[in-house]
């Protein structure tokens, strides 16, 4: 398809999707400054509140992720995406009458996750759809940066709602955002058709054999690798760096709280640059070879991250700011190249089934990440050893990306349908 094929409707899908999966991020990270007053509402402990506050919703965002993959290829990414929301939308809602019990936040927030997984696996599908290539990776650095600006949101304004709404209420507000999401999604059922859109085109015996085919494809599983260990490296990163600025030695560098995460709000931003700048860079820098963007910038990202070992840059704020910007700046780009790559590659009646494994399996690194650096930090009472795991992490990531090579057996395919 020539460019001019694709209407104009398409920035209004990008705005859906951003304000989508904003809304996620918020709800994603709203309870974790507010454990204290969770466990004091269920008078438990903190871990206990942690757990029940965060695990359904990280658990289900990735099954989420699984199944809303599948159901964007069998009926549709509009049908599946706005069913979808409203589940997410129910569950924040819900929040000030059930919440108040460990059972009903159990539910609830697993119902959240499960309807905000098919919005963070669904980029490949409404990439492939709405876009032209050299548009693509532009739609995935942007709303790799709506998510991050979510959570920064999230962490910033939840605090202060709560003040005023208590915990619940705080969901509940960001829950409104995602209604506003799920209307337009309303809306956008009885717009235009996409380009990519393909009713009947494919029998689904025929996307059956295409897709198992997919499994036995090298990339595809390399793929997975690597936002595997970007959702480890993020996670893992995210929840050691703060501590490790902030306490005092021999495990931290005692700069204290607040220049913790004034200096992390800056990483923050410079994360959700690099997504930004991802497909920018890809094209001008490496000529459109997502492969050599993903190997070097996990490399980059590593080499950043271990840097704030050295006491030539963690004995002086600015350049422990400057180390951190750039890791920040090069941890965002992977993630939206692979979800790039998937959509330029693969037909799009399958990109929905492709994606949503993809992001459903490598949401599941975060988990590990975070329980791997909490390990070793327990163990060793530093972060030294969590800090190199993380690194490790990044290099298992550029390996796994020599894998990422176009799978020639789509080749003409993706051409037909999607380009």
């Amino acid at each position: 398809m020539s460019k001019a094929i694709y209407p104009k409707y398409r920035w209004y899908v990008l705005i859906i999707f951003c304000l989508a999966v904003l809304a996620q991020g918020m709800l994603l990270i709203a309870p974790t400054p507010l454990v204290g007053d969770i466990a004091g509402l269920l008078d438990t402990d903190l871990g206990t509140a942690t757990a029940v506050a965060v695990m359904p919703f990280t658990l289900m965002v990735a099954i989420g992720g699984i199944l809303g993959g599948y159901f964007m290829d069998k009926i549709g990414l509009g049908k599946t995406c706005t069913i979808s929301t409203a589940l997410a939308v129910v569950g924040a809602l819900c929040m000030p009458l059930f919440g108040h019990s460990i059972p009903g936040i159990i539910v609830l927030r697993a119902l959240q996750g499960i309807g905000c997984g098919p919005l963070i696996a669904s980029g490949p599908r409404v990439a492939a759809e709405w876009f032209p290539p050299d548009e693509r990776g532009i739609y995935q650095g942007i709303t790799g940066a709506a998510l991050s600006l979510g959570i920064t949101s999230g962490l910033m304004a939840g605090p202060f709602i709560a003040a005023k709404s208590g915990w619940l209420g705080t969901i509940a507000a960001f829950g409104m955002i995602m209604l506003i999401a799920l209307i337009m999604l309303i809306i956008y059922n009885f717009g235009p058709k996409s380009p990519g859109h393909l009713p009947d085109r494919q029998s689904g015996e025929k996307a059956n054999e295409e897709f198992k085919l997919v499994l036995k494809l090298p990339v595809f599983w390399c793929t997975i690798i690597c936002v595997f260990c970007l959702s480890w490296v993020m996670q893992a990163y995210n929840d050691l760096t703060p501590g490790h600025i902030a306490v005092p030695p021999p495990a931290g560098l005692n700069m204290g709280p607040k220049l913790a995460g004034a200096i992390m709000g800056i990483y923050t931003l410079a994360f959700m640059i690099g997504s930004i700048c991802s497909g920018f860079i890809t094209d001008r820098i490496f000529g459109g070879r997502i492969k050599a963007a993903v190997i070097t910038t996990f490399i980059l990202t590593a080499f950043f991250c271990v840097s704030v070992l050295l006491p030539i840059v963690n004995s002086n704020p600015v350049t422990l700011t400057i180390c951190l910007i750039l890791a920040g700046f090069f941890m965002g780009q992977p993630n939206p190249n692979c979800l790039t790559f998937i959509s330029k590659n693969y037909p799009v009646h399958i990109t929905g089934t492709v994606g949503g494994l993809t992001m459903g399996i490598g949401i599941f690194g975060g988990t590990f990440g975070v329980a791997a650096g909490s390990t070793a930090l327990h163990i060793t009472g530093m972060y030294v050893v969590s800090i190199f795991i993380v690194f490790a992490v990044c290099i298992a990531g550029a390996l796994a990306a020599i894998g990422m090579n176009s799978p020639g057996v789509f080749k003409e395919a993706s051409r037909h349908y999607s380009c």
